[in-house]
């Protein structure tokens, strides 16, 4: 009976630790909704048209106005899409059909989330109260996630000392 006492105790132990620590992680996340979320905008090109074309070619293409080189990884599901002066990149995958990454490379980029337009090299300050994510590493970032979608969020890190934002990214889990 006490050896059935102390692995019921250890099986729970374990999983209260594993839910407080995920949801310690959410906690420091910023919560949209969905529309919010999908009207994050690149350059005025919201993340829901990327995501809508599936990296169809002619769609890409015609929502950025100009041809797009795209480039096939080593992983034959996986391309990526990138512009000639590097401004933004995204890869999709093509057995979920769908965004997997998202780059942007080029501080000339506007990024809009809601009211606030940001660059790499802006202050983090720019987007007002925000939570902001410590990583396992230690590394500070400011993670938008949308309420409806919990495995693709918006990832801005920035420079611990300087409070300059280094990489705006799209990611999924």
């Amino acid at each position: 009976m006490k050896k059935l006492f102390l692995a019921l105790f250890f099986f729970f132990g374990i999983h209260f630790l594993s839910y407080s620590q995920v949801n310690s992680y959410f906690q420091d996340m910023n919560f949209i909704s969905w529309d919010e979320f999908t009207h994050i905008s690149f350059n005025g090109i919201t993340l829901g048209s990327i995501m809508q074309t599936k990296g169809d070619t002619t769609k890409v293409n015609r929502l950025f106005g100009k041809p797009v080189p795209y480039r096939k990884s080593d992983d034959p599901n996986y391309y990526w899409i990138s512009f000639g002066n590097s401004d933004i990149s995204f890869s999709f995958d093509e057995l979920a059909s769908g965004l997997s990454t998202l780059e942007v490379k080029n501080p000339q980029v506007a990024v809009k989330i809601g009211s606030n337009i940001i660059h790499i090299g802006d202050s983090v300050d720019k987007l007002g109260n925000v939570k902001v994510l410590t990583g396992t590493d230690g590394n500070k970032s400011i993670e938008f996630l949308s309420k409806d979608a919990d495995d693709e969020w918006i990832s801005i890190e920035f420079n611990q000392s300087t409070k300059k934002i280094t990489k705006i990214s799209f990611k999924t889990a």
